[in-house]
């Protein structure tokens, strides 16, 4: 396990920086599969307002599979590094790495 010790000697740990920000990621998707979830996301990033029953249902499909599945190191990297760097282990969930991962999904079906 990689620690990095920060100013008062404790050590940092990154495995649970990418915990933490999986666990917020997961509560956000999860937040996006409720009833007004999806159809308010799509009226904040994309200004659309009716979907329909079809691919409101592939939409929810990719979203548990994300919510299912491993963090992208790749995708974080930089908020890890930030979390790192600041000794902070509670990632902020209004960062914009977390609605750009839903965001691809939704251009998936063409919004």
């Amino acid at each position: 396990m990689e620690k990095v010790q920060n100013h008062s000697g404790a050590g940092i740990s990154i495995e649970l920086i990418i915990s933490n920000i999986k666990s917020t990621r997961d509560l956000l998707v999860k937040n996006l599969l409720n009833d007004q979830g999806i159809p308010a996301f799509l009226e904040n990033y994309f200004e659309t307002f009716v979907i329909s029953p079809v691919k409101k249902e592939f939409l929810r499909r990719d979203l548990k599979e994300l919510q299912n599945s491993n963090l992208d190191l790749v995708h974080y990297a930089a908020l890890i590094r930030q979390m790192k760097d600041e000794s902070n282990y509670t990632p902020d969930p209004a960062n914009c790495l977390f609605s750009e991962e839903c965001i691809k999904i939704f251009r998936k079906y063409g919004f």
